[in-house]
């Protein structure tokens, strides 16, 4: 069985960590990872992730492949 901390090192996210989000348009946005979504599984789609965007007060599932790290 797998848990959050075997999924963090599996895609090096952890939960705070500041990510870059890119959208459909290949633009990125500023997000914070939050966690792995781990239900993504049960509907037949690929891995994939919590992110929050303080900036635009929301949040988002986003593809983890949609994810990089951002430095500051």
């Amino acid at each position: 069985m797998s848990t959050q901390s075997d999924d963090a090192i599996e895609h090096g996210f952890k939960e705070g960590d500041k990510v870059w989000v890119e959208d459909g348009e290949g633009r990125h946005h500023p997000g914070i990872f939050v966690g792995d979504n781990e239900a993504s599984g049960w509907f037949g789609g690929g891995p994939s992730a919590y992110v929050v965007h303080p900036e635009a007060h929301q949040a988002e599932v986003v593809s983890i492949f949609r994810i990089t790290p951002r430095e500051e």
